[in-house]
């Protein structure tokens, strides 16, 4: 059996990891926004692959938590292949060493590792790519994928590079950025254009936005920064502080909202 574990803002990661499931028959995928936070997470099947976002050049608060679940192997792998799969869109930084270190904490070994550029969507930085650029990189990213599936699907083995003391300190530097983020949500706000759809709640990976009484989102102080909020809604009327009201939205145009809801609708 394959596992995939996956999370994703925008659609770039679950889109990577969509992919490369369908180079795996028993390959099925797992929201990690959707998992239980109180539960053991057990990495026995026979490969897992975790696909996620680099934050701040280091790993979402939501990684850092499902990998304080997973529960440690006195044997190590025992014969498992276990892999990490980071998107991002340019330099990931220490992501992947960090996700190998803290494996290793619980006698794990991380056996590959693989970076796929994507779109950047990070909006209060910056537009995203234009539409000919984004192609241009969405054919890069699947071939990167099919390098990774071959590598995967003969269990070669490959260590995230790292360059000392560099790496050390894009660690340090990740933890602390990270760590802020939580309470960041304190500059989104919801603009005259809100029609109270509520797509941002149900979008939401960390369930940090509910309704009001005038059917208006509002934060909770647990915040990701993945920008699924502001990047999904359909009427452009999330803001984040004065950054993003005249700049382009970006999602993963093969990714619907829907595959991304933390908690699906009936028959979905």
């Amino acid at each position: 059996m394959h596992k995939i574990y996956w999370f994703s803002g925008t659609g770039n990661t679950l889109y990577v990891a969509r992919e490369f499931a369908k180079s795996f028959p028993d390959a099925k995928l797992h929201s990690i926004a959707s998992l239980d936070r109180a539960a053991d997470v057990e990495l026995g099947s026979e490969m897992t692959g975790i696909f996620f976002p680099a934050y701040c050049m280091g790993i979402p608060h939501i990684i850092e938590q499902f990998l304080a679940r997973v529960v440690p192997q006195e044997k190590g792998n025992n014969g498992k292949f276990i892999y990490a799969v980071c998107t991002s869109g340019g330099y990931p930084g220490g992501a992947l060493p960090m996700i190998e270190d803290t494996l290793a904490e619980k006698g794990i070994n991380l056996n590959a590792s693989f970076h796929i550029r994507m779109p950047s969507n990070y909006i209060p930085l910056s537009n995203p790519p234009n539409a000919k650029q984004q192609a241009a990189l969405f054919v890069k990213a699947d071939r990167a994928i099919r390098i990774a599936v071959i590598a995967v699907k003969k269990r070669r083995k490959t260590r995230p590079l790292r360059v000392f003391p560099i790496d050390t300190f894009l660690k340090f530097v990740s933890k602390r950025a990270v760590a802020t983020l939580e309470t960041s949500d304190r500059y989104f706000r919801a603009d005259e254009n809100c029609d109270g759809c509520g797509l941002c709640s149900r979008l939401c990976p960390a369930s940090n936005i509910s309704l009001d009484d005038d059917e208006r989102p509002v934060w909770h102080h647990h915040c990701e920064q993945c920008m699924a909020c502001l990047q999904w809604c359909p009427k452009q009327a999330i803001q984040y502080r004065d950054l993003t009201a005249t700049r382009t939205r970006y999602h993963n145009p093969f990714v619907s909202a829907s595959e991304l809801y933390r908690v699906k609708d009936d028959g979905e």
